[in-house]
């Protein structure tokens, strides 16, 4: 998924609809079009804050990081991208120009600030080239991070966790996510967040080999803004049969998609459960305390060997005896394990309503542990632009796209 918003500037006709068509494969989702550059100035220019104390007007606050693709009809209107460029620092801008044949088009307009220079009639590979060259620079710090989500057993809650994860990680940072089902029969998002996908897995995995980024995008089913889901094949009793490298293509298209995929894995432990948890880049393990579920748990964690995972609790009780948090990490061999409170009332006034936590129990205690397990896997500070540098020289950094 393109990191960015874009804004269109100028762009009419059929140029228009071949600029929507070739973002739609990228993934891209436009955020505004306007006729000219004054009109995008005077309605995204965020209006300055007056500190009514003093009396004085403080400093806009910061507008979200944008592309503006801009079209122009000549090497004349240049001085347009001058402008843009001063009222939106550190926003990568576009310029679409008819090929007239002078070659000093593109060095003039780069020096007015554009950051990447397109010339009509549009190419799709050059202007794919282009939007990945924006992307590299000004794109999303997270690295398109897969993150699996396994029961040790059925029924121990994997999948609502799932859910409420990627929901908060969706809210609490400026990124997409993409909850991804991986089940290959009786599919269990449509029921959790009452919606009737289009397509499911079942229908990318009959195709995958012929996967391009404008079929997966319409296989999402949104929920709400940069949230988005693909469903398992919710109507199918039959089991799909796939080999694993299918399942394992899937999930790296799935990374073009979205800052963070979240991946929903039935416990099945055969080759292709363990294959795609070694996969994914993040690992959460969720059981139960009951004996058959720690011990799932104990032959998961052994198997999974170096690779990096962490340990979910669901539905802890403190005083059950024998399996509190202390007791297990001993007997795992592990510094930290995850606990989510068991709250029965909660959750299933949430899943009866198809809505995540959030958006029905947003006091409940289960709410708090969610979201303590969301920002240890995707922290706040990572998704801050402090990170590339501040300060005069820090923005210079960011717009020549020298890396640190």
């Amino acid at each position: 998924m393109f990191p960015l918003n874009v804004v269109l500037i100028g762009c009419s006709g059929d140029l228009l609809q071949l600029l929507r068509l070739e973002l739609s494969v990228h993934a891209a989702k436009i955020e505004a079009e306007f006729l000219g550059v004054e009109g995008a100035i005077s309605t995204l220019r965020p209006p300055p804050q007056v500190d009514e104390r003093r009396g004085k007007a403080e400093p806009a606050p910061e507008a979200p990081r944008r592309l503006f693709i801009v079209h122009l009809d000549s090497a004349q209107e240049l001085p347009a991208i001058k402008r843009l460029g001063s009222f939106f620092l550190g926003n990568p801008i576009l310029v679409l120009i008819s090929n007239s044949g002078d070659s000093s088009i593109p060095i003039t307009a780069m020096r007015m600030g554009a950051s990447q220079v397109v010339m009509l009639p549009l190419q799709a590979e050059d202007f794919k080239q282009a939007l990945d060259c924006i992307s590299a620079q000004f794109g999303s710090p997270m690295g398109n991070r897969v993150i699996a989500f396994a029961g040790s057993t059925g029924g121990c809650g994997a999948t609502t966790i799932a859910i409420n994860v990627a929901f908060e990680i969706a809210q609490q940072k400026p990124i997409r996510v993409i909850l991804a089902e991986l089940s290959l029969q009786v599919g269990k998002l449509p029921l959790y967040l009452n919606v009737e996908p289009r397509f499911t897995t079942h229908d990318l995995l009959k195709e995958v080999h012929r996967l391009d980024l404008y079929f997966m995008q319409q296989a999402l089913t949104p929920i709400v803004d940069r949230f988005h889901i693909l469903a398992g094949p919710y109507h199918a009793m039959t089991p799909l049969n796939v080999p694993t490298s299918d399942v394992l293509l899937l999930i790296e298209c799935l990374r073009q998609l979205a800052d963070v995929i979240v991946l929903d894995v039935p416990c099945t432990y055969d080759p292709m459960y363990f294959e795609t948890l070694n996969a994914a880049d993040d690992i959460l393990l969720v059981a139960e305390q009951k004996v058959p579920s720690i011990r799932a748990l104990q032959m998961i964690h052994e198997n999974l060997g170096e690779k990096p995972h962490h340990m979910v609790l669901n539905r802890y009780d403190p005083d059950l005896p024998g399996f509190n948090v202390e007791r297990l990490k001993q007997m795992l061999h592990v510094d930290e394990i995850f606990t989510i409170t068991s709250d029965y009332a909660s959750v299933s006034a949430a899943v009866n309503q198809g809505l995540p936590l959030r958006l029905k129990e947003p006091r409940c205690k289960v709410l708090s542990d969610i979201t303590h397990i969301a920002q240890k896997l995707v922290p706040i500070e990572e998704t801050k632009d402090s990170k590339k540098g501040t300060g005069m020289f820090g923005g210079l950094i960011r717009r020549l796209g020298i890396k640190k």
